[in-house]
């Protein structure tokens, strides 16, 4: 799982004239949870000083380089400092308000990477959906337009009037579906998306997040998850399995923050130290890399005795530490009889 592939046109290997009529209700694709926090840029909220990497950062890799390893669908959190917009990962919607958070890549560069790779790779699409927006920041229309000019209309999906069920690989092909999990505002270029039990909008994320830093309750969470879904599932419902073990308070608190302490004392870090391995204290990263040595088995298990059918697969592996092995999992997927139309 460490070790990263360039897979940068997987969809189009997969996809091609035999299932460019598959919707994004048919097919699995990789995603990116808090996608662009692979660096701390720079901390804040009221308690800034007690923020850093190993509470913070959910990813290894930087978009760009998740673009070339196959993932496809990106959760951005955007926020600004000192004018500048970059993604975010924090307590609050507005960094202010937040006990504390962190902001990771520059949401410029990223986005123009998406755009890059949309023009060289004419076979492959990408979902970016943008939450936990802060309007007293930036209001969040003028946000659309501003991530609509980086991009520029001729790389972003128009879906119009259609539905879910209707939008097809060939569609989408060469473009980025820019979704706003926020209230409606005039702007053609977005497609506005809830992650509720049930919705009129186009695209309703379906998903259980366990919020959990163990992974018995995490497979607990989502088995049941899955089972609810048998008979609960619409038209406009994008299923996701949100695979993420998460830090307790405590963890945050401690294994992050006090490897060294201010006096630099030898004794007070190394208790400290053997305080957390002792309680199994973990990085987020850390949390990620045990739960993801096991999705495939786990998700194989449920397919296996039908938790999950060909009625509530999900089409969506939201991840961690994302890289080309939940790519190549999604490939093996999208080969089985359960991914395969009839």
């Amino acid at each position: 799982m460490g070790t990263n592939t360039d897979m940068s046109h997987w969809m189009g290997d997969l996809f091609g004239a035999t299932k460019q009529h598959y919707t994004l209700k048919d097919i699995v694709i990789p995603g990116s949870h808090d996608a662009g926090m692979s660096v701390l840029t720079a901390t804040g909220g009221s308690q800034k000083s007690t923020i850093n990497d190993c509470n913070t950062l959910t990813q290894s890799l930087n978009i760009e380089t998740q673009l070339i390893t196959g993932i496809r669908m990106f959760d951005l959190r955007p926020g600004v400092l000192k004018d500048t917009l970059y993604f975010k990962h924090s307590s609050s919607d507005c960094m202010e308000d937040a006990v504390g958070g962190g902001y990771g890549e520059r949401l410029e560069p990223a986005l123009l990477a998406a755009k890059k790779f949309v023009e060289k790779n004419k076979s492959e699409f990408l979902i970016f959906t943008f939450s936990h927006f802060c309007p007293k920041e930036i209001p969040v229309a003028k946000l659309a337009e501003k991530i609509t000019g980086i991009i520029g209309k001729d790389h972003i999906y128009y879906a119009g009037n259609k539905k879910l069920g209707d939008i097809k690989i060939a569609d989408l092909k060469g473009k980025i579906l820019l979704a706003f999990e926020t209230a409606r505002f005039d702007n053609p270029a977005i497609v506005f998306n809830t992650m509720i039990g049930a919705s009129n909008e186009m695209l309703n994320f379906r998903r259980e997040y366990a919020a959990t830093n163990n992974l018995k309750k995490l497979i607990q969470a989502e088995t049941l998850f899955f089972n609810t879904l048998k008979i609960d599932v619409a038209a406009n419902d994008l299923i996701r399995l949100d695979w993420q073990l998460t830090q307790s308070a405590k963890e945050a608190a401690m294994v992050c923050n006090a490897f060294e302490s201010d006096q630099n004392s030898p004794v007070f870090d190394g208790a400290v130290f053997l305080a957390n391995v002792l309680s199994r204290h973990k990085s987020i990263i850390t949390h990620a890399r045990n739960a993801n040595k096991v999705l495939k088995t786990q998700v194989n298990k449920w397919i296996e005795d039908q938790t999950i059918n060909a009625k509530n697969k999900p089409n969506i592996l939201y991840v961690d530490d994302a890289g080309s092995w939940i790519t190549q999992y999604c490939i093996e997927l999208n080969q089985s009889e359960l991914y395969n139309l009839k």
